[in-house]
């Protein structure tokens, strides 16, 4: 395994606790490539004051940028998730140390995920490597394959279209559907247009939902999922809005998306795709899955915080469906980002929600 590193000015402490990073990485067997072709992660240091992003050539490339302040603003949290996002960053590493901090132990380290994961540890090598490692190996399966192949019958939806609008909207009235990330008010156009090429974003939103949908003769793993960037109180049409995915190849990390003939051609399915069709080739019997950055006590939750859209955490959740009493039924927990809710409908799910939600999700280092 190979990364890359960047360069960007110079800051002694920030430069330190970097070469101590590297040399944890060369101590587990990973590599610095000066070529970055073929490299699996990217460490780059940012200024505060201008995050430049890298411009990765591969979607598969993992950004973990790092960054050092000064002093600590009010709305630290605010800041960190600002600077990710204009960094175009997987993970951003934030050290606060005033002037005259040289010791790294001395310094906060903050950690913060494009999830709304954000945790401080105190620092030292092992911890440090130990919280950009899953990460940074992790694996994106969030491309899309879109096809004008929707039956006709389904160009306007169906009931079950209709119920995903319908429970949409009470997503809203719960409290858990954030508005939208202002992704333009932050990046310029070819900051867009790169996200876009790489990710299929055309905006940032957070929550998802999707029901199963058997349809005889054409798919029997077929579901209705929320697509990507969109505001799920005012979901719009079928093929803009709401996607019928066909199918998902594991191997390629893509989902088969079928069509309406005048579906929007940037439409692209929630990254959490790979996740639903996990558990629903599982699952037979689950017929609706619920993503909100909430959670509910007493529930299992994965270990690692694994990136929205990758194998790893589809996986992750999936085995945890299968150690609870009835996977049909289940409330899995996404470390310092959300939960999972599996039901046999939409309204089963809905039920739980009403009765269990909180709002606040805790953060764990």
């Amino acid at each position: 395994m190979t990364y890359a590193l960047t360069s960007n000015g110079c800051d002694t402490l920030r430069d330190t606790i970097i070469s101590s990073l590297l040399h944890t990485f060369d101590e587990h067997g990973i590599t610095r490539s000066r070529d970055t072709n073929g490299i699996q992660f990217v460490i780059h240091p940012i200024d505060a004051s201008s995050p430049a992003p890298y411009r990765r050539r591969s979607q598969s490339v993992i950004v973990i940028s790092i960054v050092r302040i000064r002093s600590r603003p009010d709305d630290l949290k605010g800041f960190c998730y600002t600077t990710l996002i204009r960094s175009l960053s997987n993970l951003l590493v934030c050290i606060v140390a005033p002037d005259g901090v040289t010791t790294p132990s001395d310094a906060e380290v903050y950690f913060t995920t494009p999830e709304a994961g954000f945790y401080g540890v105190t620092y030292d090598d092992h911890t440090l490597f130990s919280k950009i490692y899953p990460i940074a190996t992790a694996h994106y399966s969030t491309a899309n394959t879109l096809v004008d192949d929707l039956p006709e019958r389904y160009w306007s939806g169906s009931p079950k279209v209709d119920e995903l609008r319908t429970y949409a909207r009470e997503l809203d009235t719960l409290g858990v559907l954030p508005t939208p990330f202002p992704l333009r008010e932050l990046l310029p156009e070819a900051d867009m247009r790169h996200l876009y090429r790489m990710f299929g974003m055309t905006g940032l939103s957070y929550g998802n939902l999707s029901v199963r949908e058997r349809i005889p003769g054409f798919s029997e793993r077929s579901f209705w999922m929320t697509a990507r960037g969109v505001d799920k109180a005012h979901l719009g049409p079928v093929g803009r809005d709401i996607l019928l995915v066909r199918s998902f190849s594991y191997d390629e990390g893509t989902a088969h998306i079928s069509m309406p003939p005048d579906g929007w051609p940037k439409a692209r399915v929630s990254v959490d795709a790979v996740e639903h069709a996990m558990i629903y080739d599982r699952y037979p019997d689950v017929g609706a899955i619920v993503h909100v950055h909430a959670w509910m006590d007493d529930i299992v939750s994965t270990r690692q915080n694994f990136p929205c859209g990758t194998r790893e955490l589809a996986q992750e959740v999936s085995d945890l469906l299968a150690q609870t009493a009835d996977p049909r039924r289940a409330v899995a927990g996404l470390k310092n980002h959300g939960i999972t809710v599996t039901g046999v409908d939409l309204e089963d799910i809905f039920r739980r929600l009403r009765q269990h939600l909180l709002t606040e999700v805790p953060m764990y280092s």
